[in-house]
């Protein structure tokens, strides 16, 4: 029977739980972030032309 994630991090002490949720937490934080400026990025790149109309 294969272990799903779920299953791997209940096996850990609750330390190395803790350690492994920060961290998780930390990774999807940095992506949101990511993603975010990748939006504001393209935005801006569509949004150029218009706003130089309206000068």
């Amino acid at each position: 029977m294969a272990l799903n994630v779920e299953d791997r991090i209940a096996a850990l002490d609750p330390a190395r739980r803790r350690k492994v949720e920060d961290r998780a937490a930390e990774l999807v934080a940095e992506e949101m972030t990511l993603r975010e400026l990748h939006k504001a990025r393209q935005f801006t790149k569509r949004g150029a032309p218009a706003l130089k109309r309206l000068k």
